[in-house]
């Protein structure tokens, strides 16, 4: 073979072989994409596979927890075969957390908890009326782990309060006095062990049984003082909860609201509470999450009447940069806290409702050295009622103290506003009838009533709470 011969021949191999590389990184790239589609489709699909035959006809719903919110996924009416599928929505995917079948319209109801383990699984009943024993788990090991702990933990309680009762029934003398103070001793000593064996397992299960404790009062650590137990309580909230477990837990604001009762009645340090705000806080990742945590703190807070409080921790929720949207109950950390000043009101002087702008302390005459502004509701509202008729016992006490009176109403009713306002000593007396919508409520982030907020003669808020003792 010539030199030419052989050059020609050595190309049309080089091109049939590079055809047959593209061709093959063309398919190759197929393949790729197909696993890639396959792979997000995977991700996104969630779904649990019921089989109950002897409900079928019956309507239900899907729920699953998102902080506060119970979020119906699924409505559907279950088929004669009595199987059907319920699917996770995929901005949820891959959810782990706690849900609720529940079987709607009926006056029996029914329903089951079921943990969601972030995978695919089934789960089956054949007989008319489900028990623990009847309800099979397939690919999910969750619920069944859940009742085992809670029966080994049960079992341990009342063993140890049955010994406690003992030692109170019986005196030291009892020749079996020693028996059951032994046992007592055995029993704190395996709750203690059953303690350390959900914190060193710190699965899912694990720690929502312990969040369940809590929602009924039983303690990490068993003691018989009040106080110790929410020290105790408070502790495993600040140390050890694991608040994504919380979060779709289902007892979100039961969590919270024990937490900031234990603040605000037995520890009451706001400097403590901001310190355990920020240890929390550096615990969780998720913008959604924080979001919730600040939302579902303001309400509580602010139903408390504990606006210090909510001051001592504004500055570092506002600085999170985690929250995108300071409206609703978020609006307490950035309107009308203590130590800002306090915005000018909007006011309603005439009968078209007309807004315009009036300057906090202008409505005041010279002598008054500051200003008290009661947001409240005339209807549904005992509290208001209770701080409204203070104020009217001591008006004229607040008056020689130079505090000048403002209220202003939630009402949406202009008759039931009226009833109540002609009684007031003072005044100035405003209702724009938005209720909580209304300017001055966004304005001074007052999401509940009452509110007091006492502003002085520099405009600056230097109180506010929920009576008119501050």
């Amino acid at each position: 073979m010539n030199t030419v011969v052989w050059f020609w021949f050595m190309i049309e191999n080089i091109i049939h072989f590079t055809i047959q590389i593209s061709e093959y990184n063309m398919n190759l790239k197929k393949v790729i994409v197909l696993l890639f589609v396959f792979s997000c489709l995977t991700i996104q699909a969630q779904s649990v596979e019921m089989n109950f035959p002897h409900f079928a006809g019956k309507h239900y719903d899907f729920t699953i927890f998102q902080g506060n919110n119970q979020k119906v996924i699924y409505k559907g009416i279950i088929p004669q075969n009595g199987t059907f599928r319920l699917t996770i929505p995929k901005e949820y995917v891959p959810y782990h957390g706690m849900s609720r079948w529940l079987i709607t319209g009926t006056t029996e109801g029914g329903g089951l908890d079921m943990y969601i383990p972030g995978k695919d699984f089934s789960v089956s009943c054949i007989v008319a009326q489900p028990t623990e024993e009847s309800i099979i788990y397939t690919n999910n090991t969750g619920n069944t782990q859940l009742s085992k702990l809670s029966r080994e933990q049960q079992k341990i309680l009342f063993r140890y309060e049955a010994m406690q009762q003992s030692l109170k029934a019986f005196a030291p003398t009892d020749v079996n006095y020693p028996v059951f103070q032994q046992e007592y001793q055995n029993q704190t000593k395996a709750y203690s062990n059953f303690q350390d064996k959900l914190r060193s397992n710190s699965d899912y299960i694990s720690q929502f049984l312990q969040i369940v404790n809590i929602t009924k009062g039983i303690n990490p650590v068993l003691t018989e003082k009040e106080e110790d137990k929410a020290k105790n309580i408070h502790q495993y909230i600040i140390n050890e909860l694991d608040w994504q477990v919380l979060y779709t837990s289902g007892f979100w604001s039961s969590i919270i609201s024990t937490w900031i009762n234990i603040h605000t009645q037995l520890i009451n340090d706001p400097k403590q509470f901001a310190e355990d705000f920020r240890k929390i806080s550096s615990k969780i990742n998720s913008d959604v999450i924080y979001t919730s945590l600040a939302q579902r703190t303001a309400y509580y807070l602010s139903q408390k009447g504990q606006d210090e409080y909510i001051a001592m921790i504004a500055t570092m929720i506002t600085g999170s940069g985690k929250i995108s949207k300071f409206d609703g109950d978020l609006a307490s950390y950035t309107k009308g806290i203590t130590g800002s000043q306090a915005p000018d009101l909007i006011i309603s002087k005439d009968v078209s409702n007309k807004k315009q702008i009036t300057k906090t302390l202008k409505t005041a005459d010279n002598t008054s050295l500051h200003t008290l502004l009661f947001f409240y509701q005339s209807t549904d509202c005992d509290e208001c009622d209770k701080q409204l008729q203070q104020l009217k016992d001591n008006y004229q006490k607040l008056v020689d103290k130079g505090i000048h009176i403002i209220t202003l109403s939630a009402d949406k009713d202009k008759a039931e506003y009226n009833n109540k306002a002609k009684t007031f000593p003072w005044k100035d007396s405003y209702c724009d009838y938005l209720g909580e919508n209304g300017d001055n409520y966004k304005n001074y982030g007052v999401t509940g009533v009452p509110t007091l907020i006492l502003i002085d003669a520099n405009g600056k808020i230097i109180s506010r709470g929920a009576s008119i003792n501050f």
